[in-house]
């Protein structure tokens, strides 16, 4: 895309953190998060030039951030589960701990939107060839909560 060729200059202003670009519309939304597709496509120190597409998981309260990240993290930061099983975090970002992360929630908005504030704590995962609502779906399998069924 244009964006995975403009300088640095350009990638700056039109890419999340001057290096996700995101999906105008969350794949999900609820009252706690929203995740986004994105191509990732790195950032200044870069040291690829193929983009990765990734999901933006983007949290409302610290709480829920702390608690996605404690399940997803021992506490040395390496991972609790193997990747072969769990989808791995690549990168987190907290608006209290990170000027760069906080300054790109405050000026990223959809084409054509007057504004979009994102919440203030992130979770950057691979994306999977399917969500766990649609692997579901193409197995046929069931759930016992008819919440997550209507997902």
């Amino acid at each position: 895309t244009v964006r995975q060729v403009a300088c640095k200059e350009c990638r700056e202003v039109t890419l999340f953190m001057g290096r996700y670009d995101l999906e105008d519309q969350p794949k999900y939304e609820s009252a706690t998060c929203k995740i986004y597709n994105a191509l990732d496509l790195g950032g200044s120190q870069a040291t690829t030039s193929r983009p990765t597409t990734v999901v933006m998981k983007f949290i409302a309260k610290e709480e829920h951030f702390v608690n996605e990240m404690q399940a997803r993290r021992n506490n040395d930061g390496s991972p609790r589960f193997s990747a072969e099983f769990v989808t791995p975090d690549l990168d987190s970002y907290r608006a209290d701990r990170d000027i760069g992360y906080a300054n790109g929630c405050k000026r990223w908005k959809p084409h054509g939107a007057d504004a979009n504030l994102l919440p203030d704590y992130c979770v950057v995962m691979e994306r999977g060839e399917r969500s766990l609502l649609e692997a579901m779906n193409a197995e046929n399998l069931s759930s016992k909560s008819k919440d997550l069924q209507r997902r």
